[in-house]
């Protein structure tokens, strides 16, 4: 059974750029299991749906939804809490 690697990547108001980044990962670690996990903290933006949007098309993007909670450190580790990848990366 091959590895898997999670991408952690706390957002706040990253519409514009999330599918972006989640198409380039899936080209770059197409021969990989990995997931990427989103974690919003309630951007005004829209940046969830957009994640929710993409993940119809890609099921190994995941979102973590945060309401009334904020901050990179807590995001990150909240990110972390919900994978059972066997490695972690944080783009931040």
């Amino acid at each position: 059974m091959q590895s898997c690697v999670a991408i952690i990547v706390p957002t706040y108001n990253e519409r514009e750029n999330i599918s972006i980044l989640a198409t380039r990962l899936q080209t770059i670690l197409k021969d990989f299991v990995w997931e990427m996990v989103v974690v919003d903290d309630d951007s005004p933006d829209g940046t969830a749906e957009e994640v929710r949007i993409l993940a119809q098309t890609m099921p190994n993007v995941r979102l973590l939804h945060r309401v009334g909670r904020r901050g990179l450190s807590s995001a990150c580790i909240d990110g972390m809490m919900a994978t059972q990848a066997d490695a972690m990366v944080v783009m931040d």
